[in-house]
This record gives structure tokens, C-alpha cells and sequence, in this order.
């Protein structure tokens, strides 16, 4: 071939590389924008379709959420079907052997792979989790066999199964998002990147409610066989950390949906003082001293439930001759938030309790009526608990309207459970039903303000209280958090106190006041600003991994006390919050910000 020749072919080559790489290279490259915040780079011809099939993939997940919020079961199917056609056709190109090479291209190939990972999420998300809860949304709920006379439990335990997979596709579809690098990719495909996450990142933050609820009411209905629950109502007229004593008690017998009150107890069939050999921190032993061992009433001293379940457990394997595979705590409070759904209760003498009595009626009246306490109003107690239990067993109410109470009355801090079954126990982590505070401050720094009567009586009726958190973050790394609570009692001076209501230690009413820093903290400051009659401080001890400080205020009715702490934090982006005790009379909390500069 002539030199010419030679030249002429390769001049074709280089025509036909250029017309390769046009033909294959540039539209990967192209940069192609996904509406409603995805975006990816994608094989040109494909484009498009995915960036449609995505945008009405997002409008149906939206659609779905609205709906089933709003209880528009009709409207469910048809969204699901919709999802299910969108993901499917999303992710069937992402599947290609050429959007798979494509993803080895570098600059070009994160974006495709970000786009594949989101449209794979979706398709998951739409055949694991939205699918199999559509049939059972519409048709949940726990309807007695009229065979055992128990409940069915097929909808709980399927019920079960969802949200276990849906825990398990989250977490792993969450590990894969948060793979991608969206330092490599165009902003669109990053921001379609954060949206996937943040979406992601609030399913991992229901799903433990749900699993934690499904568990607890697993665990009333022993659907993993039979079990002892304890149900302890704490008593907030006579304050302790976690709400008030566990002066009433019953023990349900649960097996297989079928449920039974076996015995019902007050603190009278508690009174033995030999302290309990039970191992705590010493920590707690120096704030909460002897009583914590020895008396029934004071085993919710500690803002920890499951220390508070492991006292319970102990009084009752001591006195009862029990073993309690189950701890509840629940009080007036939460029974008024559940007495909405149920409706009014009626005794068998004919009163009735409705949520906007029960607090009065079993916190304050009912000493007026029995000023004596004793075998009377442990009677009044037994029957008014009966009678709330069957009402709320009966199921006849809405199922969901009694769920979203459950969560508010735990949210509240006023109902709580523990199981002995570790498996059980690790699915109320990250819920507000543990009843712990965080062991870390991510997502929220959380304070802690709790009270304890000392007065041996049921006059936190009548207490008030109120906060102010200044939270000082003007140097980040270093921030600052003072927590300052005032207290007084509002007798009326009209009213003469029965001797059961009234102090039967003192012509004055004495209050334990603890305050809790963050997690990882240090105490900086300990003030006793107002004094009442007497406040003494101390001790200043770490606790629950936390500082925490002491103050013993003495009051006469008209007195007030402010006590004062301030820690030292650690660094973090996250709000301030607070849990206190769930007083009748609610804790006011004024959240503050230190001036900088």
C-alpha cells in the first residue's frame, strides 16, 4: 500500500474512533437534570424515562404517607399500585449491562451509581414494605376468638414481620446511600442523594417506635406464650423520678391472646424493710439512699426504668413468691390520655371515670373520701384499675386512635415497660417505653429534672414547679447548660388536708429535687438561689453517665425554692431538651439562650 493509502486508512479510523466515542462517551456525559430533585448522569436514551419514573415514584411515596396518615384506607391500594408500576420501570434500566459499565467511567460513574442505588431504594422499599402493609393497615386490629376467648393474634404477629423487614431494608438501604460520594457527583444527583437519605433517616426513626409498641403489646398479650405481667400504677400525688410510688399493683396472667387478672396488691402487702440485695451503681445508692433497698413505693426513685422493674421484680420474688416476666408502669395521668379513645368507665357503685376526672378523683378526692387510706381505698383502687383494664381490653374503640395515645402517654413519660426477655427489651431501644435517658447526645442534648416526696404523704397535688434552661453554646466547643427550677406548694386555705394527704413526718413538706446534666458532662456550679424554709445540696455524684445534683427543699404552703445547677457539655449540633417528672401539676420549661459576646 502507497504512503497515501496508508494515510487514507487511518484517517477512516480516527473517523471512526470519533464517531465511537460520540456515539458511546458523550451521551454518558451529558448531564441530564431529574425534576423534583433527582438527577442523574445517564445513558442518554434512558434518561428521561428514569427522571419520570422517579418524580412519580416520590409523588406516590408522598401520596401513601398522606393517606394512611388520614385513615383514607380506599385511597391505599391504588397509590401502592401506582408506587409498584413507577419503581419497577425506574429501576429496570439501572439494570442494563451499559448502565453498569457506565458506572466504571470515572466523573460519569458515581452519578450512575447514585441513581441506580436511589431507583433500587425505591423499587425495595415499594415491594418489601408498602405493599404487604397495605392489606394489613386496612384491616388491623384485636378481635377476640370465639373460640379461647382470647385475642387473634395473626395481624399482630404479621404486623411483626413488616416492621422487622422493614427495619432491615431501611438500615441497609441507609448504609448504601450514605456509600455514595456526593463530593463526585452534580448537584442535582446530590441533592436527590440528601432527600433519599433524610427520608430514609426519619423511617429509621419510626420504625423503633412501631417495633417498640408491637413488642410491648406482644408482651400484654403473650404472643410468645405464657408470661407474668405486672401492671404498677404509680401514684404522682406522692412524686418519685419517674412519676410517683408503685403503691398499686396487678399481676395479669397472658398466654396466647388470652388475658386474666390474678391478683391485685397495694404497698401494704409490701412492708418488708430488709433491704434488697440488689447490685445498683453506687451512685445511685448516695442519691437516693436507704429507702431505694427497702421500701416497695420508692423503686421509681431512679429516672431509669429498668432499675425501677428490677426493685419490682425483686418485691415480688421476696413477698409474692413470683417471678414478673413483664413490668409496666403506667399512671392517672397516662389514663386520662387513654380514657379518650375508651370513653368513660363506670364503676360498680355507679361513678364513672372519664379523662377529665381521673386525675382528681384517684390523685386527690379519693382521700377526702377514705382520709384514712387503708383497706377502703385499696379497695377503691383495685376496683377503679379493674374497671380500666377490662374497658381497655375490651377493644371496642378505635385501635388506631388507642395506638397514637399509647404513644403519646409514653412520650409523656407516664407509661413504661421493661421484659426480662433480652430480645424484647432491645426492641424498646431509641423509644420513650424504655424509660431511660440517652447514654450519648446525638440528636439532642437531653436534661433531666426530677422530684421525690419525703414527706409521707400524697401533697404533690398541690406542687407546682417551673424551669429555666439556658442553654450557652457561644463557644461550640465548650457549651454550657444551666438549669434552674423553682418550686411552692398552692394549698387552698379553705380546705382542711386529710392525715393521708397531709406530712406525716413534719409540720412542713420536704421535696428531693435532682438535677441531670448531659450525657458525658461535668457539674460546673451547684446555687441555692431561694432557700424556702431549708434546702441543703448535695450529693454531687455521676450518675446514669451523667453529673448529677442533689437538693432536699423544705416548704410551707406559700414558700418558694429555687435550686440552680450548671454543666459543662460536650461539643454537638443538636437542640436542647428536657424530660422531667410527669407532675400532676406539668412542669413549665423556659427554653433560653445564653447572649454571645
Amino acid at each position: 500500500m502507497s504512503d497515501s493509502g496508508r494515510q487514507r486508512s487511518r484517517s477512516k479510523k480516527k473517523r471512526r474512533s470519533r464517531r465511537v466515542v460520540h456515539a458511546i462517551v458523550w451521551p454518558l456525559l451529558a448531564l441530564v437534570v431529574v425534576g423534583g430533585g433527582f438527577a442523574a448522569l445517564t445513558l442518554f436514551n434512558d434518561a428521561m424515562s428514569v427522571r419520570a419514573d422517579l418524580e412519580a415514584a416520590r409523588t406516590s411515596i408522598s401520596e401513601f404517607q398522606s393517606a394512611a396518615t388520614a385513615r383514607e384506607l380506599d385511597r391505599l391500594q391504588p397509590i401502592a399500585d401506582d408506587l409498584a408500576a413507577s419503581a419497577d420501570a425506574a429501576v429496570d434500566p439501572t439494570a442494563s449491562p451499559t448502565w453498569r459499565m457506565g458506572e466504571l467511567i470515572p466523573v460519569v460513574g458515581e452519578n450512575l451509581r447514585a441513581v441506580r442505588v436511589i431507583a433500587e431504594g425505591v423499587d425495595e422499599v415499594s415491594t418489601e414494605i408498602v405493599n404487604p402493609a397495605v392489606g394489613l393497615i386496612g384491616s388491623f386490629g384485636l378481635q377476640r376468638d370465639e373460640a379461647t376467648g382470647g385475642f387473634d393474634l395473626a395481624p399482630l404477629r404479621e404486623a411483626t414481620e413488616i416492621t422487622a423487614t422493614a427495619d432491615r431494608v431501611v438500615t441497609d438501604l441507609h448504609e448504601r446511600v450514605q456509600s455514595i460520594d456526593t463530593d463526585a457527583t452534580i448537584g442535582q444527583v446530590s441533592e436527590a442523594v440528601v432527600e433519599f437519605e433524610q427520608m430514609l433517616g426519619s423511617a429509621q426513626q419510626t420504625i423503633p417506635q412501631l417495633n417498640g409498641a408491637l413488642a410491648g403489646v406482644g408482651a400484654l398479650l403473650g404472643v410468645d406464650g405464657p408470661k407474668n405481667v405486672v401492671l404498677a400504677f404509680l401514684n404522682n400525688a406522692e412524686a418519685a423520678a419517674l412519676g410517683g410510688g408503685p403503691a398499686s399493683q396487678t399481676l395479669v396472667q397472658v398466654d396466647n391472646g388470652t388475658v386474666d387478672i390474678a391478683r391485685q396488691v397495694s404497698s401494704n402487702d409490701f412492708l418488708n424493710r430488709t433491704p434488697l440485695d440488689i447490685q445498683v451503681d453506687e451512685s445511685a445508692s448516695q442519691l437516693y439512699n436507704d429507702i431505694f433497698f427497702n421500701q416497695n413505693n420508692a423503686s421509681t426513685s431512679r429516672p431509669d426504668f429498668p432499675t425501677a422493674a428490677q426493685f419490682i421484680t425483686a418485691h415480688w420474688q421476696r413477698e409474692q413468691g413470683l417471678t414478673p416476666d413483664v413490668v409496666v408502669s403506667i399512671d392517672p395521668i397516662a389514663l386520662s390520655r387513654l380514657l379518650e379513645v375508651t370513653g368513660p368507665v363506670t364503676l360498680t357503685d355507679g361513678e364513672q371515670l372519664d379523662s377529665g376526672n381521673v386525675v382528681s378523683k384517684l390523685l386527690n378526692e379519693a382521700y377526702f373520701r377514705y382520709p384514712e387510706g387503708g383497706a377502703e381505698s385499696d379497695a377503691y383502687f383495685a376496683a377503679a384499675a379493674s374497671a380500666v383494664f377490662d374497658r381497655i381490653m375490651s377493644a371496642d374503640y378505635d385501635i388506631y386512635d388507642m395506638g397514637q395515645a399509647v404513644i403519646d402517654a409514653a412520650n409523656r413519660g407516664t407509661l413504661m415497660m421493661w421484659s426480662a426477655d433480652p430480645a424484647v427489651q432491645q426492641l424498646f431501644d431509641d423509644t420513650r417505653l424504655q424509660g431511660v435517658l440517652p447514654k450519648t447526645n446525638v440528636g439532642a442534648t437531653v436534661l433531666g429534672i426530677y422530684f421525690r416526696d419525703r414527706s409521707s404523704s400524697k401533697i404533690d397535688y398541690y406542687l407546682h414547679s417551673e424551669a429555666t434552661i439556658t442553654t450557652d453554646t457561644c463557644t461550640p466547643d465548650a457549651p454550657s447548660y444551666t438549669v434552674e427550677t423553682r418550686l411552692w406548694f398552692d394549698i387552698p386555705g379553705d380546705i382542711e388536708l386529710p392525715p393521708y394527704v397531709d406530712s406525716g413526718l413534719y409540720d412542713f413538706y420536704r421535696t428531693e429535687v435532682f438535677l441531670y446534666g448531659p450525657a458525658g458532662g461535668t457539674t460546673i456550679a451547684v446555687e441555692v438561689p431561694e432557700s424556702g424554709l431549708q434546702t441543703v445540696t448535695g450529693p454531687s455524684v455521676v450518675d446514669l453517665g451523667r453529673p448529677a445534683e442533689k437538693f432536699t427543699v423544705d416548704l410551707v404552703n406559700g414558700q418558694t425554692a429555687v435550686v440552680r445547677a450548671t454543666f459543662a457539655g460536650t461539643p454537638g449540633p443538636g437542640p436542647t431538651e428536657v424530660r422531667a417528672t410527669p407532675m400532676i401539676n406539668p412542669t413549665t420549661v423556659t427554653m433560653a439562650e445564653a447572649p454571645c459576646g
